[in-house]
């Protein structure tokens, strides 16, 4: 289903030509795939159920070595996540030269945009496929830490919901988090490798930063709908409680997590 749909979104970009064949494309809920609830809540569930199961599984066994599969897999992923991004920068700026700051964050026009309702309904496919971040810690009986599996199952949960909530807001946070994306999954590639890159602690940096503008953008499109009434910015209420919500847990435990790897002393150090 999932490569059905892709297949006639790509024909209809390759006749139309470039990514002007997807402006028709639009995400309706029970229509295009994995778009009920109960495909990501499902996922989520059989999620943490797995890694329970592989850790169980993996206690008495002796932690493979996955390095090549895993530098092959992360490159992929920071690949992937560079295509999309440099996809939607064209698209945004061909909107930035006619939009204010106004309609890029709340008009139905932004969100009416068929190429970026396809790009945000790739993103949300990747979310699946990072998944197996999870699974090949615990394949390596690797420390799963409460920040790296929330993460997880919630940033699917909010790709999903603001599709379905129609959120015109949603750009800001997809489009940062890609860019992210492509340098925290090519760290993890050559890490795995033995290549250790400086700028670790500033790839946390960067992730935190990214939580404080998606806030402030989710904030001012919150703002536009308080102050000029219901239809003002496009999206839903809830749509609006739920991406705040999930953003703000994440800005709240990626500074603890900056603190506590970075900032306090190490406990030899306190003894």
């Amino acid at each position: 289903m999932v490569t059905h749909s892709v297949r006639v979104a790509a024909q209809q970009a390759l006749q139309q030509g470039s990514l002007d064949g997807l402006r028709s494309f639009r995400f309706r809920y029970g229509a295009t795939a994995l778009s009920t609830w109960y495909i990501p809540v499902g996922t989520c569930l059989l999620y943490y159920a797995m890694q329970r199961i592989v850790q169980a599984i993996m206690r008495k066994r002796q932690a493979p070595r996955l390095n090549y599969i895993m530098f092959v897999y992360n490159l992929l992923m920071s690949a992937g996540s560079a295509v999309l991004f440099t996809a939607m920068s064209a698209v945004l700026l061909e909107r930035w030269l006619v939009f204010s700051v106004r309609d890029l964050v709340c008009s139905a026009a932004m969100h009416d945009d068929g190429r970026l309702q396809f790009m945000y309904w790739i993103n949300y496919l990747f979310k699946y496929v990072e998944l197996l971040d999870t699974l090949f810690l615990a394949v390596r009986k690797r420390r799963i830490i409460f920040l790296h599996s929330y993460h997880h199952a919630a940033t699917l949960l909010l790709c999903w919901s603001q599709q379905v909530e129609h959120s015109t807001v949603q750009w800001v946070v997809i489009y940062i988090n890609l860019g992210v994306h492509v340098l925290m999954y090519y760290y993890y590639g050559v890490a795995v490798m033995g290549i250790k890159p400086w700028w670790r602690k500033h790839l946390t940096k960067l992730q935190i930063a990214q939580f404080v503008i998606d806030l402030v953008a989710c904030s001012y499109a919150y703002g536009v709908h308080t102050v000029y009434g219901f239809g003002a910015c496009h999206g839903t209420p809830t749509g609006a409680y739920t991406g705040i919500a999930i953003l703000a847990s994440y800005l709240l435990l990626f500074v603890k997590f900056y603190i506590d790897t970075y900032k306090r002393p190490p406990k030899h150090l306190k003894e």
